[in-house]
């Protein structure tokens, strides 16, 4: 047998070789033993003299031997009975560069970092799930590893096993950068997680596919909780809101003013929605804040620094809403040029589309086919334009009354409601009346330069006790107008500010005990009854006399005298 030639084989596999006769002496060793032993000339002599075991112990059983420099070793020795010799293998637990060692610290790290990955061959199957990945998607690598990803995951290998992204990777050697999204399901509970997806490429040739998975739970939770301190010292006046100037909004969940539970749950859905790609369809009435909500949805996402483009669709002539959206070709129409639409100018941010039941029927078809197909046709061209932008979009009524009343198409709405955010109205989250007041208070202590400090305890009742079909913005509406008609050294708000366009409506709404009913005399008390009852009656009958006078079971003439002598006026607005 040449020795010399089966020893440079087994060292191909292992750090050292060393080969005995039957007398346990030194026939034939590569270089590591003169570097374990510090003898230069080890043939001819025996194993024990070189080492500090014996050999028959490494034929039983593998020993770990260290030297004084601190390199680890570890031997084990088989004998060739046929042959009449012992071969000594050595491999060096401490040579990091060594390809077995190497492999053995990668597994070791991969199992014990916060990341999820999990790793594919060239079947689909998954060959590795790491600790985290566990964690991640609650499922057990015993239970995992060894299976198609199909099988895992579910997808359905009759329609389309490729589905799995992990194939497509492997296909189209194309990495999937940042994506959220759930691929498990826990009790029907879909699990999203953060992640990354790259092929493995080795000799130009596509033999796995892994995925790195951001543990973002923590992280997610310390932000929530920072925006919602955020939020109270903005609603204090104690910080600024944060201007995204470059991207086209103003707003940010931190900027949002609200102390009830249902805004701050609202808040956390809108939260938790915004990390997704979903399209989001933003349910409430005029005034309660939608493009607020569109703002810091895309603020508060992964491409907060693309651009907002938003549109109010009942704004845009119908003639001109095409062209607005999806752009035009020089020629398509007289005075046409070529230029892009908003779809195209969202780019990988965020188009808002609000208002959208004023959008006419025939613009949803094309709207809802833009959708489907995620590309664009400009008005006079043949060429279509892939789009990579969210769709966020907004109405303010609800989806059944609008698709009832053919206004709203129903594959439209299924289409845009990927999730639906209700806002609820002013009125039904009235524990944030007064601190959505107070906040104007501050804003237009500024403008205006006042010092009101609050309202007056009769007036939060008056304001709690109304209604506010214009929501926020007619609050906001309602303050700044008391605000200019108050004083400089003013510091309460009273009900003798309200408005005179608001006043009657407003007081008609509430008890009569609010409006110092301690001060009134019996007349005085008497008078305030019949003119709220008369008024209460004139809005039902939208202002009708003779309606009116018949609802009341008095005749018009005496209608008309109360009227007069009450003071009783149709405030135009």
């Amino acid at each position: 047998m040449n020795l010399s030639m089966l020893g440079k084989l087994l060292t191909d596999c292992f750090s050292g070789i060393i080969i005995l006769d039957e007398e346990e002496k030194v026939i034939w060793s590569n270089d590591l033993i003169e570097k374990i032993c510090n003898d230069k000339s080890p043939i001819n002599k025996k194993f024990s003299e070189l080492f500090s075991i014996k050999l028959y112990e490494i034929i039983k059983a593998l020993k770990i031997i260290k030297t004084l420099p601190g390199n680890i070793y570890n031997l084990k020795a088989r004998h060739i009975k046929e042959e009449k010799i012992y071969i000594v293998y050595i491999q060096e637990i401490t040579d990091i560069y060594n390809k077995d060692i190497k492999l053995y610290c990668l597994e070791k790290i991969i199992e014990s970092i916060n990341d999820g990955i999990i790793i594919s061959n060239h079947e689909g199957r998954v060959v590795l799930y790491n600790k985290a990945q566990e964690n991640l998607e609650e499922l057990l690598a015993e239970e995992v590893v060894g299976k198609h990803l199909w099988e895992v995951y579910q997808y359905n290998p009759e329609h389309n096993p490729e589905m799995a992204e992990h194939r497509m990777v492997y296909k189209t050697r194309e990495p999937i950068i940042e994506k959220y999204r759930a691929h498990a399901y826990k009790n029907g509970i879909p699990k999203y997680v953060s992640y990354s997806t790259y092929p493995i490429i080795k000799d130009d040739e596509v033999i796995g596919v892994y995925s790195i998975s951001k543990n973002e739970t923590s992280l997610q939770s310390l932000l929530s909780e920072t925006i919602e301190l955020k939020r109270k010292l903005f609603s204090k006046g104690e910080a600024k809101e944060q201007k995204y100037k470059n991207n086209g909004t103003t707003y940010t969940f931190s900027g949002i003013v609200g102390d009830s539970d249902v805004t701050k749950n609202i808040i956390k859905e809108a939260q938790t929605v915004s990390l997704l790609s979903n399209t989001v369809l933003i349910v409430g009435e005029t005034g309660t804040g939608k493009e607020v909500f569109a703002q810091s949805i895309h603020n508060f996402g992964k491409n907060k620094d693309e651009p907002f483009v938003a549109i109010n669709c009942a704004a845009i002539p119908e003639n001109l809403l095409e062209s607005t959206l999806f752009g035009t070709i020089k020629g398509a129409y007289t005075g046409a040029i070529t230029q892009s639409g908003l779809f195209e100018e969202a780019r990988n941010g965020t188009i808002f589309l609000d208002e959208l039941n004023s959008m006419p029927m025939s613009m949803q078809s094309k709207l809802l086919r833009v959708l489907q197909e995620r590309v664009v046709r400009r008005v006079g061209g043949a060429a279509v334009t892939p789009i990579q932008c969210r769709v966020i979009t907004a109405i303010n009524e609800e989806p059944s009354k609008l698709i009832e009343e053919g206004r709203l198409r129903q594959d439209l709405f299924y289409r845009i409601s990927g999730f639906c955010l209700y806002i609820p109205p002013l009125r039904e989250r009235k524990e944030d009346v007064i601190c959505i007041g107070e906040f104007f208070i501050k804003k237009y202590n500024k403008l205006l330069n006042r010092n009101i400090e609050t309202f007056s305890t009769k007036l939060r009742d008056i304001m709690l006790s109304y209604r506010w079909s214009g929501n926020i913005r007619e609050l906001e509406h309602f303050v700044e107008n008391m605000m200019i008609k108050a004083t400089e050294n003013q510091r309460e708000l009273n009900y003798e500010d309200i408005p005179r366009y608001i006043k009657s409506e407003m007081l008609n709404e509430v008890a009569v005990n609010i409006i110092e009913d301690n001060e009134k005399t019996l007349p005085e008390f008497l008078r305030f009854e019949e003119k709220k009852i008369i008024i209460n009656s004139l809005n039902k009958n939208l202002w009708n006399l003779t309606r009116t006078a018949k609802d009341l079971g008095i005749i018009r003439q005496s209608l008309e005298y109360r009227m007069k002598k009450l003071d009783i006026k149709r405030d135009i607005k």
